[in-house]
């Protein structure tokens, strides 16, 4: 337990998993833009064989059996900071994208009710610019079902971590299996997609309440092993990645994801508590790991705007002059590289982190003066 809390203030926060909620939203980042023109040990941990099952893996990190004491109350909680947001935002860009196409761009989908209403649900993906909201909608599901599965198994005496661990990944694996089978589409891609997640987050919980106090052994024994099981998997599967957001490209099989999984995790996990120490309460790290939502949402339009940057110069100086316009407004995942140097990719990095996050202080500050005005025009008395 003295090594648990030592990673803590006195506010009870923690620092080794704030840390690691920013290394992990900064993989899933730069897994969307050249690794960022930088290596976080890609070689040995391919992005896509592990960054969302570690987002995951936080989230059931925080899970408190509490919860099950009012889940309705809990339920509630996670709708107002996971679903309503993201399903704002995505009215928000469907309305981007009706202004957008003024100005000559067909990046999105058709504008209806549909793509508006139903289709963050089913896919999530629909409208590009906030293609990340996708993970949302299965997150708030295992949360879902997790709050309602041990509340049941509450009542019939269930309680060990082990036996929900065990539960979860058949449910996983199933899920995994149904994907393989091509029973990804519509309404059952978000549901394949929370049945993968869903051993991810008990391996959070079982981690907090019983494997963080084991998780002793030395770190040059504890790389040793996590990076001799990697090169096992590296050397015997073509490829580690898969690909959560279709629930596809599972082509080494049910239990192979997690096993990626876990030693994507493990690495980083012992990697983030190493640096704490260091890092410590950096506002720099806080100010990424306190922002995470809003850094999936909107790491898109922060791509966005570095390309208009690129844009305005290539109009406006002799500089980039091969910028290619037209693939800008029709083709979401164009990136202009000068030279060809994926090391700009640190450039689409810095936009796909930061601009979200300054998203989110406008909101902030729009909802502060909201409330301000609000709360001087109800104290004013009537005449």
């Amino acid at each position: 337990m003295g090594k648990k809390l030592s990673m803590q203030s006195n506010d009870q926060t923690n620092f080794q998993f704030k840390l690691l909620s920013a290394i992990g939203i900064i993989i899933i980042v730069s897994g969307h833009c050249y690794h960022g023109g930088i290596s976080l040990a890609y070689e040995w941990f391919p992005t896509y064989s592990f960054n969302l099952s570690l987002f995951v893996f936080i989230s059931g990190y925080f899970y408190k059996p509490k919860y099950e004491d009012s889940v309705i109350k809990y339920i509630w909680k996670r709708v107002k900071r996971l679903v309503i947001p993201a399903y704002i935002w995505n009215i928000i860009y469907g309305l981007f994208i009706l202004m957008m196409s003024g100005f000559g761009y067909t990046i999105g989908g058709e504008v209806n009710l549909y793509n508006m209403f139903v289709m963050p649900f089913v896919d999530g993906e629909a409208f590009k610019y906030n293609l990340g909201s996708w993970f949302v909608y299965p997150l708030f599901l295992v949360c879902l079902f997790n709050v309602l599965f041990r509340k049941l198994a509450g009542l019939l005496k269930i309680k060990n971590e082990y036996v929900f661990m065990i539960l979860y990944l058949a449910i996983g694996m199933f899920g995994i299996q149904l994907a393989i089978d091509g029973h990804n589409t519509g309404i059952l891609r978000l549901l394949t997609r929370a049945m993968f997640f869903l051993p991810c987050f008990q391996l959070g919980r079982l981690y907090n309440s019983d494997l963080e106090k084991r998780d002793t052994l030395n770190s040059i024994a504890y790389f040793a092993i996590v990076l001799g099981i990697q090169l096992l998997l590296l050397t015997f599967f073509d490829s580690l990645e898969y690909t959560p957001s279709s629930m596809s490209s599972f082509n080494n099989g049910v239990i192979i994801p997690y096993v990626t999984s876990v030693t994507g995790i493990a690495f980083w996990l012992r990697i983030s508590r190493l640096l704490t120490p260091i890092v410590k309460n950096r506002k720099f790290v806080r100010l990424i790991s306190d922002n995470t939502y809003s850094i999936m949402i909107h790491q898109m339009i922060g791509y966005m705007s570095v390309k208009w940057l690129f844009y305005f110069l290539s109009v406006a100086t002799p500089l980039f002059a091969d910028f290619n316009a037209q693939s800008m407004r029709t083709n979401i995942w164009y990136y202009y590289l000068p030279n060809g140097l994926q090391q700009y990719g640190m450039l689409y990095l810095a936009g796909g982190i930061f601009v979200p996050i300054a998203i989110k202080k406008l909101c902030d500050l729009f909802l502060k003066a909201f409330n301000i005005v609000k709360h001087n025009f109800q104290s004013k008395p009537i005449k």
